[in-house]
């Protein structure tokens, strides 16, 4: 396979890399951007120098030599096979290579940029609660509690987590169906703990361990 042509398969994870400007699991090529690169194809890549694999989890990232080609990839033709998704893809990565050279601007300086949150602004593990936000926690609490224990009884916290996780459970189901949520499955199973299987959420016919929630 070495010295070929890459296949569009290739050519769409070294876009996808580019574009995520970092590291990135396979699983959300898999489950997210729906591109299944398989082993001989991803040692190929490893092989040509364009990425960086490390195992368990299984994340890629573009080498310098990588970055080289995934910018040829914007101003390329349409590859063969390359489907009609695949053909508005390379019009739109044709667009955006003549803005920037039109501002001036590098495509890694695009796609390694990053939106810092004010100085202002504590972190999220600084931050305090929002009153809604604690009101929404305790009556989400007392919704539970309603729903296994009358009114004054003594209920175990165990049965009360368990009451929670359901609620928590639909809530994530319904949250999965709005934009910019994805709940996914770990397609690496053999990593998953006792706690991740734990946690898992039931959707469709599939456990899911993962949630991505974009602002």
């Amino acid at each position: 396979m070495a010295g070929a042509e890459l296949s569009s398969v290739q050519r769409f994870v070294l876009i996808t890399l580019m574009i995520k400007g970092s590291a990135v699991p396979n699983t959300y090529l898999r489950n997210v951007a729906g591109i299944s690169l398989s082993r001989p194809y991803r040692d190929d890549l490893r092989d040509r120098g364009f990425i960086a694999v490390t195992e368990k989890p299984l994340v890629l990232e573009l080498t310098e030599k990588g970055w080289g080609q995934a910018i040829e990839e914007l101003g390329g033709s349409v590859p063969p096979r390359a489907g009609a998704a695949g053909g508005a893809l390379y019009i739109a990565l044709g667009f955006l290579r003549s803005l920037l050279d039109h501002l001036e601007v590098a495509p890694s300086e695009l796609f390694t940029l990053r939106f810092a949150a004010s100085d202002a602004t504590l972190a999220p593990a600084q931050a305090e609660p929002s009153t809604t936000t604690r009101l929404d926690v305790a009556s989400a609490i007392r919704e539970a509690y309603g729903t296994v224990a009358q009114s004054g009884e003594l209920l175990p916290l165990t049965q009360l987590r368990t009451a929670l996780k359901s609620q928590i459970d639909a809530t994530l189901v319904r949250m999965n169906r709005e934009p910019g949520v994805q709940i996914i499955p770990n397609s690496q199973q053999g990593d998953l703990t006792a706690e991740d299987r734990a946690a898992a959420v039931r959707i469709g016919n599939q456990d899911r361990h993962l949630i991505s929630i974009t602002s």
